[in-house]
């Protein structure tokens, strides 16, 4: 992929995990006290469909996506892109054991629930976190063939 096509693919990927962070927040911000039942199956299906996305576009990141082209770019930032990687399986067993603890809730699981929330709270912290870090590597290897012109 071109510099460009690169800075596009991973411009739209992440457009894609924000919408995904955002329902999840608008979710989260406002637990039901009563009603539970209807609301933890959304919980786990918005959980889940943020989680395969994350698989998925982590996978394409390391197999065809900007991290090759990084690295071709600029060996000297390898180590940069040893710690995303190590991040992605990091992000990977995270998001495995909330979805796991997600799967044994009750409706009547207050505490366990409220824990479950801080969790997935600090997950999507995570998230913003290496995206952010994503974005600047690719800005910084890229900034000279995308030009500042167009």
């Amino acid at each position: 992929m071109s510099p460009r096509e690169i800075a596009h693919w991973l411009s739209e990927e992440h457009a894609i995990v924000q919408e995904q962070v955002y329902a999840l927040r608008k979710l989260l911000a406002v637990p039901p006290v009563a009603g539970r039942a209807g609301w933890l199956p959304e919980l786990r299906e918005r959980f889940n469909e943020l989680k395969q996305h994350l698989k998925k576009h982590m996978a394409l990141e390391e197999s065809g996506g900007y991290m090759k082209g990084v690295l071709k770019r600029r060996p000297t930032l390898a180590p940069q892109i040893d710690s995303l990687h190590h991040e992605h399986n990091e992000m990977e067993r995270l998001a495995d054991q909330i979805d796991a603890a997600l799967a044994e809730l009750q409706p009547a699981d207050s505490l366990l629930i409220r824990h479950s929330i801080a969790r997935i709270g600090m997950f999507l912290a995570y998230v913003e976190h290496h995206k952010e870090q994503e974005e600047h590597l690719v800005l910084y290897t890229f900034t000279e063939d995308l030009g500042t012109g167009d």
